[in-house]
């Protein structure tokens, strides 16, 4: 892992202590702006794990996006009745993509810090100590895209060289990433407020970025805390039935429930 440029505002051990803390990020970045602060959260439940995107974390995996996006494109037709919303644009697909698990540029985030959380303490994560990320989309834009002190919808044109054409191998993508608003348009992406960053050619971590050290934060959370903040949060209704609505993710919930005691 690269040498890590953001600030650690230490470890937590309850919800209360989570949740001051966003307090006073928020609070601080909020007074510095005269408007009520934009502020993202990402949970990792591997604290060493980059903030990098899915096809940039794996070296092994170097085929163009082209060739995948074509694949995905034609393999997917006739399973689209399960989307919510039929994909009508390369943004639409691109999205779809990656909430199927397909490699893309795109990082998943929040605009809930409970969401977040959860994310980095449940059961299926890694035993390891983890921790939440904190970021102020602006300052990626404003200070590393050079975009402007805003966060675009993902349709505007500005952002259009972030995706080319499929089989466009000719237009340039942009180096640095960008904060984006997706369009809100299944029940998944609705419950978790989700948000995205999309990297553009640099496959540099942001967490490295020394223009983000003041704007990219990181909540800390040891492995042996994990089990008390997810009882934590299933007690204020953050859970997996909420977080992933319909039948799987009620059912997995409910097997986690009865099959062992949440820790104290």
């Amino acid at each position: 892992m690269a040498a890590d440029s953001s600030a650690s505002l230490g470890y937590v051990r309850s919800l209360s202590e989570y949740l001051a803390i966003v307090e006073k990020v928020w609070m601080q970045w909020t007074d510095e702006v005269d408007h009520l602060t934009e502020i993202w959260f990402r949970g990792h439940g591997d604290a060493m794990w980059p903030l990098l995107p899915g096809s940039m974390r794996n070296h092994e995996f170097k085929a163009s996006e082209h060739r995948y996006r074509h694949d995905f494109y034609l393999r997917a037709q006739p399973f689209l009745h399960e989307a919510t919303v039929p994909p009508v644009n390369d943004w639409d697909w691109y999205f779809l993509m990656q909430h199927y698990g397909v490699p893309t540029r795109l990082i998943d985030w929040t605009g809930s810090a409970l969401v977040a959380l959860f994310f980095a303490v449940e059961r299926r994560g890694p035993a390891r100590p983890g921790c939440v990320w904190v970021l102020s989309p602006r300052a990626i834009n404003r200070d590393l895209a050079k975009l402007g002190n805003y966060v675009p919808i993902y349709s505007q044109s500005t952002i259009k060289a972030y995706l080319p054409p499929m089989w466009d191998e000719v237009s340039e993508i942009p180096a640095e990433p960008i904060a984006i608003d997706p369009p809100l348009n299944s029940p998944r992406l609705a419950s978790q407020r989700g948000k995205f960053t999309v990297h553009g050619s640099s496959e540099t971590a942001l967490e490295t970025r020394a223009e983000l050290k003041n704007a990219l934060l990181r909540i800390d959370i040891s492995e042996e805390s994990k089990g008390r903040l997810l009882r934590q949060l299933v007690s204020a209704g953050i859970t997996e039935g909420v977080l992933f609505p319909g039948l799987a993710g009620l059912g997995s919930e409910l097997r986690d429930a009865y099959n062992s005691g949440f820790e104290l």
